[in-house]
C-alpha cells in the first residue's frame, strides 16, 4: 500500500480511512463481507496480519474506532509524478461506517490533484449512486470540505508543492472559488480524474450493481470481475447510454482459491472487444480451469502472463 501498488492496473494505493483496535491499539483497518466474493478477502488476511489483528466481520465493528486518517488524507497532494491511484484498496469507501463527510474530504482532495487518476471500487453500488444523488448539495459538500481544508494550516505545509493542485482545481472548478454562491454547480461534478467502479462476480452481482453504476455521474465506468466465479453476459447493458469504459477480469488467488474457467474470461474479453470496452485481464488465479481440466502455472497466481494462452493476453486502459 501506499506511494507503489504491485496491482497491475494501477500505480498506488491511497487509504485515508483506518480503524484502532480499542483493546491492543493496534492500527489498521475495518471492512465487512458484503457479498460472495468476499469470502477469501486480501485485505482481510492483511489486516488480521499487519493490522488491527481482527477479521472483516460485522460483530468486530464495537471493537474498533473507525476514522479518517488526516495525515494519509494528504498523501496524494506529496506526490508530484501523475499516477493511478487505488481508492481505499483495504476497505469499501462507500461502506455505511463511512460517513458523508470523510468521503467529502477525500474527493476534495482529489480534486485538489487533477494530476492523479483516482480509481473508487465498490460492491456498495447502492450507497454510491445516493452519494451522487444530488449534485448541487454535493458539489457544495465538497467544496466546504475543500474550503475548510484551504482554511486549515496543515493543507500548507507542502508549500509551494500544493500550489499547482489547488489552481488547478479553481480552474477546474470555472474559476469559481469554494466561497462563491455559485460554486455549487452540477458542472463541478463528476469530477475528470475519477473512475467509479463496481465489482461483479457473477451475473446476480452484475444485474444488482450495472445499473446502479451506469446511473451514477463519472466520467469513466468501470467494473472488476475479480474474483470471477461464474459467466456474465453485459448483453443487456450494452445499449444503455451509459455504458461502461473498462473491465478487469481476473482469478481468484490464494490457499482457498474458487475456481476460474477460461472460457469465462474469453468470453469477457469478445463481449469487451465487440462493445469497444477497454479490458484488463489481471490474473488467472490459484485455480485456473480450461475444458474441466486444472490449469497448472509457476507463478502461484496465475499472473505472469508469458505462460498465459495469447488470446488471453489483454491488458488495455480506458482511452478517459
Amino acid at each position: 500500500m501506499g506511494a507503489n501498488s504491485k496491482i497491475e492496473w494501477t500505480d498506488a494505493s491511497w487509504n485515508p480511512i483506518r480503524a484502532r483496535n480499542l483493546k491492543t491499539g493496534k492500527l489498521g483497518w475495518y471492512c465487512e463481507h458484503a457479498t460472495a466474493g468476499c469470502e477469501f478477502c486480501y485485505a482481510e488476511d492483511l489486516n488480521e496480519w499487519v493490522g488491527t489483528g481482527l477479521p472483516f466481520k460485522p460483530g468486530h465493528r464495537k471493537d474498533v474506532e473507525i476514522f479518517l486518517d488526516e495525515e494519509m488524507l494528504l498523501v496524494p497532494l506529496r506526490w508530484k509524478k501523475p499516477r493511478m491511484i487505488f481508492v481505499c484498496s483495504m476497505t469499501d469507501a462507500f461502506a455505511d461506517f463511512v460517513a458523508d463527510e470523510w468521503l467529502d474530504k477525500m474527493f476534495a482532495v482529489m480534486a485538489l490533484c487533477p494530476q492523479h487518476t483516482f480509481q473508487v471500487l465498490t460492491k456498495r453500488a447502492e450507497r454510491m449512486r445516493a452519494y451522487f444523488d444530488d449534485l448541487d448539495d454535493r458539489s457544495m459538500a465538497i467544496g466546504s470540505a475543500l474550503g475548510d481544508m484551504l482554511d486549515g494550516d496543515w493543507i500548507w505545509k507542502e508549500g509551494k508543492q500544493c500550489r499547482p493542485q489547488i489552481d488547478g482545481f479553481i480552474s477546474m472548478a470555472h474559476g469559481l472559488t469554494p466561497d462563491d454562491e455559485s460554486f455549487a454547480r452540477e458542472e463541478f461534478l463528476p469530477l475528470p480524474n475519477v473512475w467509479l467502479g463496481i465489482s461483479c462476480e457473477r451475473q446476480q452481482e452484475a444485474d444488482e450493481r450495472i445499473p446502479l453504476l451506469q446511473d451514477t455521474p463519472a466520467e469513466c465506468r468501470f467494473i472488476s470481475a475479480e474474483p470471477l466465479l461464474g459467466p456474465i453476459d453485459f448483453e443487456k447493458f450494452v445499449h444503455h447510454p451509459n455504458w461502461i469504459h473498462w473491465v478487469i477480469v481476473g482469478g481468484e488467488s490464494g490457499r482457498n482459491a474458487r475456481p476460474f474457467k477460461i472460457e469465462w474470461a474469453e468470453s469477457l474479453i469478445a463481449q469487451c472487444r465487440s462493445a469497444s470496452v477497454a479490458c484488463f485481464v489481471k490474473q488467472l488465479g490459484a485455480c485456473a480451469m480450461s475444458d474441466g481440466y486444472p490449469m497448472h502455472y509457476a507463478h502461484k497466481k496465475g499472473g505472469d502472463w508469458n505462460e498465459w494462452p495469447d488470446n488471453l493476453r489483454v491488458r488495455q486502459f480506458p482511452n478517459s
